[in-house]
């Protein structure tokens, strides 16, 4: 079958709705990349990395997520990617969409500087090997738990991999403000499989697992954690963009506990996939 890419691209443009930016992992692979840019700053505010990596984890973050959310779609308590990918032909012409940002996320792995290629091809058959191997467990194997924190850790790891191998030496700064990033990328997700889970009641995730109240207690303890690993790194460090930084990932978490404690209106929210996705959105205040 000739793949026509503009052709994909017009039928989605005509169909377009802003949940199809959720839908569609483009919020989050957005998200990502504004991440990245940010952390790629630390320790100083006045480090670079090139915009290359940057659009190749946008791109592989669409690629993954897109995949995922495919496979998902054969499940039948996935009835959220239903509504997005109704039927074969919908699929097929979201494969293409996929396929042609694969062709571009190829052409630029070319351009990433020094060795970083290594890490990124690592990650990339990494995501993409646990997505296959998630895909075939059944659909109540208790193992789907731990797609969350892998999940929030190869995202942590996708994100810091620029600063982390393209500078001299790995600060201080940069290993504490990635730790305190994993731990909001974690609540992020947990938050996300928790309003899953609430629902769709026979989902299983790490929220399913833990069952609500003490997923409740876990997510808001984690606020208080990143909040008091906040504080200590404005204390511990004399570079005002670090503070910065720990001041904008501890608002991160606050405003997703805050989300948790509007269970009632998250839920009726059909965008609320979006809102979590795009509190990743709040590094853009530092850039």
């Amino acid at each position: 079958m000739k793949v026509n890419l503009v052709s994909a691209l017009l039928i989605l443009i005509r169909k377009f709705r802003l949940i199809h930016l959720h839908w569609s992992s483009i919020d989050l692979a957005v998200s990502a990349m504004t991440c990245q840019l940010a952390m790629n700053r630390l320790p100083t505010g006045k480090s670079f990395v090139p915009l290359s990596v940057t659009f190749v984890l946008g791109l592989a973050v669409f690629i993954i997520s897109s995949v995922n959310r495919l496979l998902d779609n054969r499940k039948p308590v996935k009835m959220e990617m239903k509504r997005f990918l109704p039927n074969q032909k919908n699929r097929i012409t979201f494969l293409e969409v996929i396929a042609g940002g694969l062709v571009i996320a190829i052409f630029l792995f070319f351009y990433l500087p020094g060795n970083l290629w290594k890490i990124v091809a690592g990650l990339v058959l990494i995501s993409g090997f646990l997505t296959w191997l998630i895909s075939r467990l059944p659909e109540k194997n208790s193992l789907h738990a731990l797609r969350v924190p892998v999940s929030a850790i190869i995202f942590t790891v996708s994100i810091a991999a620029g600063v982390s191998f393209l500078t001299d030496a790995t600060t201080k700064e940069i290993k504490y403000s990635g730790i305190l990033f994993l731990l909001v990328v974690f609540q992020n997700f947990l938050l996300s499989g928790y309003f899953q889970f609430i629902e769709f009641p026979g989902v299983i995730n790490l929220a399913s697992f833990l069952k609500a109240q003490r997923s409740k207690q876990l997510l808001h303890g984690l606020t208080f954690l990143i909040i008091a690993g906040g504080i200590s790194i404005c204390l511990k460090t004399d570079f005002r963009y670090t503070q910065r930084i720990a001041v904008i990932f501890t608002l991160m978490s606050v405003l997703q506990s805050f989300m948790l404690l509007n269970s009632d209106f998250m839920k009726r929210n059909k965008y609320k996939g979006m809102l979590l996705a795009l509190v990743f959105l709040i590094p853009l205040l530092i850039l």
